[in-house]
């Protein structure tokens, strides 16, 4: 089993450990080797709605990157965490988890009958689901047909009246010959879509996510540009390899065409721009093919990363009062007059660039210098000072009245305790009390510790 199979069984028992009931629905007996391997499950209906917040947590807890978070349909999400491999290459694993298993306005399957034991619940969603996408897991859909064949039958008398067509997939799964039913893939579903109809109380919802969608896609575009040489297309093919399983639009900028882009990764451009734009990846020719490479993937999962906790900031950072979140809104989008008032009313100093959502629980007496380098799922407490431009990891959580100054360095998952001094840099998951008091390591995720060890420090910004 590589790291995908360990990290899904831990997902697995994180959701026992919570007291959730869920169910695999998909074949879950290996993983693709160059794709994200998809875990499918079904969760009870008032479940769904943590999901979210779990996934976070679980992807701070074990070290991995949230590099996708949507709701693909009603009554679902769908999620790509992302980490890297001994030798540095980034590796993914999705998920999809769903309650009610709906298809548009549809509903095929409740929660109820898809976590009830027995084969037939199984064999419906995946003959449904590959009915709905046109392609079949043949091996999966005969193994679960053999399990229990007459309950197949009676299921599917719900979503194909005609006889021909059930007599159709029968004997498809009964001999293990599918050639018949891909052939008449697009009649079924058609004649699912006879059969069940779009429910009214679902029409405005799926109209409602369908309006999100369009305002925050899933698939980013990403667009490589400067010196137009073979270079910045071998680094554009190498990374589109690497990051395969997200689905980006990758593209190389052509002299006088305009094409929306939300990153830019740009060659030989100062170091400057890439810390004063959001979209910005600044790359050096003088760093070699690998080094770029590697560069740019990093980069890009971290603003994927970014960008999935702007989009659901209570759900992967927490819940912040309305003052805090005003007052990032405020810095990230550079209104002064917004700014300046929130920070008199709250008696707060914030100069830094805010990329990342922070967690401020009491948004009052806060002070960041300019300068100042803050990654993600960072926890700063009232009172708390950073001066002098000091780079804050992620996970970190800095206390009341603590004082971080001058160019030092908060290690990943590392706590600065309540009127700290800090002035040295500090390893990651330790705590400081005091005046530079550095106490030791405070454990780790279980899964995969080496890789904790050698893992190359990274700041998401």
């Amino acid at each position: 089993m590589d790291d995908r199979g360990y990290l899904a069984q831990a997902l697995f028992d994180r959701l026992r450990s919570q007291g959730v009931a869920f169910r695999v629905l998909g074949d879950s007996r290996g993983f693709p080797e160059h794709a994200a391997a998809e875990i499918e499950m079904a969760v009870p209906r008032d479940a769904l709605g943590a999901m979210p917040r779990l996934l976070a947590r679980f992807c701070q807890d074990f070290d991995l990157q949230l590099a996708q978070l949507a709701r693909p349909e009603l009554r679902a999400w769908s999620c790509v965490v992302s980490w890297s491999d001994d030798v540095g290459r980034p590796r993914f694993l999705g998920a999809r988890i769903l309650s009610d298993y709906y298809r548009g306005a549809r509903r095929l399957l409740r929660a109820e009958e898809l976590l009830a034991p027995g084969p037939e619940a199984l064999f419906a969603y995946v003959l449904l689901e590959g009915v709905e996408l046109q392609y079949l897991d043949e091996e999966w859909l005969t193994h679960l047909w053999h399990e229990n064949p007459r309950a197949a039958i009676e299921r599917m008398r719900r979503y194909w009246p005609r006889t021909a067509d059930i007599r159709l997939v029968a004997r498809a799964a009964r001999d293990g010959d599918w050639s018949a039913v891909r052939s008449h893939l697009p009649r079924l579903r058609r004649g699912l879509h006879r059969a069940v109809l779009p429910r009214p109380d679902a029409a405005a919802a799926r109209l409602a996510l369908l309006a999100r969608r369009a305002l925050h896609p899933a698939r980013a575009a990403v667009a490589f540009t400067g010196r137009e040489d073979g270079l910045r297309g071998a680094v554009l093919g190498e990374v589109a390899r690497d990051l395969a399983p997200l689905g980006l639009a990758l593209f190389e900028d052509a002299p006088g065409e305009a094409r929306r882009a939300d990153l830019r990764v740009v060659f030989d451009a100062p170091g400057t721009l890439a810390r004063e734009l959001d979209d910005v990846v600044a790359l050096s020719r003088g760093q070699g093919l690998p080094a770029m490479v590697a560069e740019a993937d990093r980069a890009i999962l971290r603003w994927l990363a970014c960008r999935v906790e702007r989009r659901f900031p209570d759900a992967v950072v927490g819940e912040n009062p309305r003052a805090a979140r005003l007052l990032q809104f405020a810095c990230r989008n550079d209104l002064p007059l917004l700014k300046g008032l929130l920070c008199l009313v709250m008696n707060c100093a914030i100069a830094c660039r805010i990329r990342s959502p922070i967690l401020m629980p009491y948004p009052y007496g806060i002070v960041i210098e300019r300068g100042a380098v803050i990654g993600s799922r960072v926890t700063v407490m009232q009172q708390a000072s950073l001066l002098g431009a000091p780079v804050i990891e992620d996970n970190v959580c800095i206390g009341p009245g603590a004082r971080v100054i001058g160019e030092v360095r908060i290690g990943r998952g590392a706590t600065v305790g309540a009127n700290a001094v800090v002035t040295r840099d500090v390893p990651s998951h330790c705590t400081v009390v005091g005046a530079n008091r550095i106490l030791g390591r405070a454990g780790g995720p279980a899964v995969v510790p080496e890789r904790l060890e050698d893992a190359e420090i990274v700041v998401n910004t």
